[in-house]
C-alpha cells in the first residue's frame, strides 16, 4: 500500500506542479514576549521581509518610562540568526500641530537567535548594558484552521522501500477546536473522494502558529499507526498551510509541506 501510494502520488506530479510551491518556511513576524509570560508588559514586535527583521521594542528606562527602541537585523549567513544595530528614537510630540521630524541615535546592537519557529533568544545591548531573554510568540486570540480546502501536498521519503519526492492534489477536511486544541486533518483524493491520510492530535497555539507535537498519522497499510510532528500550521488569507515530519521506523522518514485554499 505504501509503494502504491508513493507511485500514485508521483503520477500526479505532472498535473500539480504548483504543489512544489506549497511553502511554510519560518516567518518570525509576530508579537513576542518573555517566555512563559514572566514579564508581562515587556515585548518586541518582529516584522520580517525576506532575510531582514525590523524589531520594535516596548521596554522601560531606569525612570520607569517607556523607551522607544528599534532594531534592524539581517540574517547571519544561512542560519536562523539575525544581527544588527539598535537605535533609540525620539520625535515630535503626538499632540503638536506641526510635525518637526524625529531623531534616531545608535545605542547598541541586537541579535535574535531562533530555536524554532516558536521561540528563541534575544540579546541586545543598550548604552553598554547587555540583556539576554528567552522569548516566544504571544497568543492574543484563539485561531482556528477548521475548514474545507483544496490544495496539495509535496513531500520526500528517505531510507524507505520507496524513496524520493512526491506531490498530490488533495482535498482537505480539517476539524479544529481552539478551546481544547483537538485537531484532525483528513486528506481526500480529489478524483475518487477516498480518504488517503489522517493526522490527528492536540494543537498548541503560539502567536499566529499552531504546533502538534505528537499527532497520530495514518495513511493505510505500510504507513499506519505512525506518529508525526505537524508544525508551522497556520491560517493564510485564503486558506491554511503547514509542514510535517514522520518517523516510519528503521531509518525511514517522511516530511513535507501542505497547503490549501477554501473552496466550499
Amino acid at each position: 500500500m505504501l509503494l502504491r501510494r508513493f507511485l500514485a502520488r508521483a503520477a500526479f506530479a505532472c498535473v500539480c506542479s504548483f504543489a512544489a510551491t506549497a511553502h511554510a518556511a519560518n516567518d518570525y513576524t509576530d508579537t513576542w514576549w518573555a517566555a512563559g509570560g514572566t514579564e508581562e508588559g515587556w515585548g518586541v514586535n518582529l516584522t520580517q521581509q525576506k532575510d531582514f527583521i525590523y524589531g520594535t521594542f516596548y521596554i522601560y528606562g531606569q525612570d520607569g518610562k517607556a523607551t522607544w527602541l528599534t532594531a534592524q537585523m539581517s540574517r547571519d549567513g544561512i542560519g536562523e540568526i539575525f544581527r544588527g544595530g539598535l537605535y533609540r528614537v525620539t520625535g515630535t510630540w503626538y499632540g503638536s500641530p506641526t510635525w518637526n521630524g524625529y531623531q534616531i541615535v545608535p545605542v547598541g546592537n541586537a541579535t535574535f537567535t531562533a530555536s524554532s519557529a516558536y521561540d528563541g533568544e534575544l540579546n541586545y545591548t543598550v548604552d553598554g548594558s547587555t540583556i539576554t531573554k528567552r522569548i516566544e510568540r504571544l497568543k492574543m486570540v484563539d485561531l482556528s484552521v477548521a475548514g474545507d480546502y483544496r490544495g496539495a501536498v509535496a513531500g520526500t521519503r528517505s531510507g524507505c522501500p520507496a524513496n524520493g519526492k512526491f506531490t498530490d492534489v488533495i482535498d482537505f477536511l480539517v476539524s479544529h477546536s481552539p478551546t481544547t486544541g483537538e485537531i484532525r486533518i483528513d486528506q481526500y483524493s480529489t478524483s475518487t473522494g477516498t480518504r488517503i491520510c489522517r493526522m490527528e492530535g492536540k494543537a498548541r497555539q503560539l502567536g499566529k502558529l499552531l504546533l502538534v507535537e505528537d499527532a497520530a498519522y495514518d495513511c493505510g497499510s505500510g504507513w499506519s499507526e505512525k506518529r508525526a510532528r505537524v508544525y508551522n500550521l497556520r491560517r493564510t488569507p485564503t486558506g491554511f498551510e503547514g509542514q510535517w515530519f514522520s518517523d516510519g521506523g528503521g531509518g525511514c522518514t517522511e516530511s513535507g509541506d501542505f497547503s490549501g485554499v477554501t473552496y466550499r
